[in-house]
């Protein structure tokens, strides 16, 4: 069939080696072993990019010289697939929480903790992005936020991390019911406390659509850093096609954007030097994790104009993973209260940036200033 046809282009394109990119910051192939392999969203926006470049005039499905009849019958598809989203992880159930984990019946949540210094004054429950896992996102937040009285906790989502089912895309119907019931158990632990839950990249998507669809009672507050938002109709049709080819002919196909990736998601070098050989990070993302996080943004997206919580969104000038349009637009149909902080010596890696310490602070004074202090 002619679409399959156009299918063995996307791949061939995706494989292809891209001209390196010059200049003085990290070298091309550091950029990808450091950077960019923690982040699907990272690797989807320079495939998305480089066969942008390449694509014909004629036709807008990025393949090469696929016939208009393959582009709209692929582009069909693509507006069916997030319908048709394969089944993800079962519901892990009411939690229960110790020092160094969440425990269910059969099940538990790695789960790292920062004590507030003094009484503590409200509580953060941290979420962190794809590939990623909880005491890397916040080894520096959760200190320091801490130290401004505020309970951290933090939890490796299912799929990464210490979890034994590191490397198996969850779904996003997991990911939203795990936060909803880790949610209820930190807010349990710390009755009378404001509760205010940040999420970064992924997290921030997977927060973003709990919130809007009403799974987030205990919730005082939302802050979004970076979030995985290009969703909707923000998404161009030929990204979603592309992600959704690969999904159906390799889905346990995994990439590690060697060639093709050109994208750098912070000026903290030797933190992402670090990450690169952190073997808790996912380096190389699976075919189904691409449309998995397209249908979590799509659900953020979607979530946003129902969001009953105030939301602060935190974005950085030199985000190279996630582009500023579709950020603005998600912080557009957020209701009121709201805040957008831009962060001019920001990247993607917000909490880990050469310029952390002014985002930690930030995030401190909006979440005392929603629990009655400063």
């Amino acid at each position: 069939m002619r679409w399959r046809a156009a299918a063995r282009a996307v791949r061939a394109r995706l494989s292809a080696r891209a001209r390196p990119s010059t200049g003085a910051r990290l070298s091309a192939g550091a950029r990808i072993s450091a950077c960019a392999r923690p982040c699907a969203c990272a690797l989807l926006s320079s495939c998305a990019r480089l066969t942008a470049r390449a694509r014909p005039a004629a036709c807008a499905l990025p393949v090469a010289r696929a016939p208009r009849s393959a582009c709209a019958l692929v582009a069909a598809c693509a507006l069916l697939a997030g319908c048709a989203a394969p089944p993800g992880a079962a519901p892990i159930g009411p939690l229960s929480l110790s020092d160094d984990a969440l425990w269910a019946a059969g099940a538990s949540l790695p789960l790292s903790h920062w004590a507030a210094e003094g009484p503590p004054r409200a509580v953060i429950l941290g979420l962190h992005g794809y590939g990623d896992y909880a005491a890397s996102t916040f080894a520096e937040a959760g200190p320091a936020w801490a130290a401004r009285g505020i309970e951290v906790y933090a939890y490796d989502q299912r799929g990464f991390g210490h979890n034994a089912d590191r490397g198996q895309w969850p779904g996003p119907d997991a990911l939203i019911d795990d936060l909803a019931e880790v949610a209820r158990a930190v807010a349990a632990r710390h009755p009378g406390l404001p509760l205010f839950v940040v999420g970064h990249s992924m997290g921030g998507g997977v927060a973003l659509a709990a919130a809007g669809e009403g799974r987030l009672p205990e919730a005082s507050g939302l802050v979004l850093l970076a979030p995985a938002v290009w969703g909707g109709a923000t998404l161009p049709l030929p990204y979603r096609a592309s992600a959704w080819i690969v999904e159906q002919l390799v889905p346990d196909k995994r990439w590690t954007g060697d060639g093709v990736v050109e994208i750098q998601a912070s000026d903290n070098i030797p933190m992402l030097l670090a990450l690169g050989a952190d073997p808790l990070v996912i380096h190389a993302p699976a075919s189904r994790d691409f449309m998995g996080l397209i249908r979590l943004m799509d659900r953020a997206v979607a979530a946003a104009p129902h969001d009953p919580l105030p939301t602060l969104m935190v974005y950085g000038a030199h985000d190279e993973v996630v582009p500023e349009e579709p950020v603005r637009a998600a912080y557009a149909a957020l209701p009121s209260p709201k805040r957008f902080d831009f962060v001019p010596g920001g990247w993607h890696m917000l909490l880990r940036d050469l310029d952390a310490a002014r985002v930690h602070a930030g995030v401190a004074d909006w979440v005392l200033s929603g629990a009655g202090g400063s």
